[in-house]
């Protein structure tokens, strides 16, 4: 019964890694870039940048990508962003469980 005690207590325990972080919010989401939540989480959908979008800054494709999500995908509370160069970004919608 101990045995069991402990490797429950182990099991129950989370440590966090070097990769572990804390995300910000930006209009309402929780935004990843290029990672994923720890929480479990379900897939909604996925928004693409297109080519013709402002001066593909960081921060313009970002927030166009983030308004595409709200109007297409208003469940959602979380944004797993992947940028790419000389592609079209992405990012996926998510609902975090």
């Amino acid at each position: 019964m101990t045995l069991t005690s402990l490797l429950a207590l182990k099991a129950a325990s989370y440590e966090p890694r070097s990769s572990t972080a804390e995300v910000g919010q930006i209009q309402g989401y929780y935004i990843f870039v290029n990672s994923k939540p720890v929480k479990e989480y379900k897939y909604i959908g996925t928004v693409k940048s297109s080519m013709t979008w402002g001066s593909g800054q960081f921060q313009d494709v970002r927030d166009k990508l983030i308004r595409k999500a709200k109007k297409e995908y208003p469940d959602g509370d979380g944004l797993i962003f992947n940028f790419y160069d000389g592609r079209t970004d992405k990012c996926n919608v998510i609902k975090i469980k």
